[in-house]
């Protein structure tokens, strides 16, 4: 009989505790149990360029470099055209 309630609790505190974290949109919506801590909104660079006022990184500006001459390679090939290109120094 004691085996039996014990289960019985046990099944009931893992329902209890998955209804709580179902009921709580706020960590699904922060990508985990963050809570209510404040998101950082991370621009990828690619949006930052384009904002006015804003100038490529050397990094980024080889970057674009590079995929321009990549053009029509694919796979292993563009791979490796990238590897070299990006590795090169100016």
């Amino acid at each position: 009989m004691l085996k039996v309630i014990s289960a019985s609790l046990l099944s009931l505190s893992f329902l209890l505790a998955g209804a709580a974290v179902a009921a709580e949109p706020s960590a699904a919506a922060h990508g985990g149990s963050m809570g209510n801590m404040p998101m950082t909104h991370q621009m990828p660079a690619k949006e930052k360029a384009k904002e006015p006022g804003k100038k490529l990184t050397a990094q980024q500006e080889k970057m674009r470099m590079c995929n321009q001459q990549a053009k029509g390679k694919k796979g292993e090939e563009r791979k490796a055209f990238m590897r070299s290109c990006l590795s090169k120094k100016k």
